[in-house]
């Protein structure tokens, strides 16, 4: 099951994504492992940020993951939100 989220694409709407995708698996996955595999889908800065929660189940995951977008949205955190800057000043340059 190899997954990412979308550029576009909200933390809510990945996990509930990723959520489905994981049912189908068998065996069933227990938390533990689904936190892990969750976690190993992001890419920085997200992941530096998971890797040292303590969260044991997937919703804490997805909610910690929900606040780290929101602070990259607010510029707390640094990541994407630059590359969003710099892209959107390109298209509004035409180019």
């Amino acid at each position: 099951m190899a997954m990412e989220k979308e550029n576009q694409e909200s933390v809510r709407a990945y996990a509930h994504r990723w959520r489905d995708k994981a049912t189908y698996v068998q065996p069933p996955l227990i938390d533990t492992e689904m936190v892990m595999l969750f976690t190993n889908t992001f890419q920085s800065p997200y992941y530096e940020h998971l890797i040292r929660s303590s969260a044991q189940h997937f919703h804490e995951v997805a909610r910690i993951a929900e606040r780290i977008e929101q602070a990259m949205k607010r510029e707390k955190i640094e990541g994407s939100s630059m590359n969003s800057r710099t892209m959107i000043r390109d298209d509004s340059e035409g180019g």
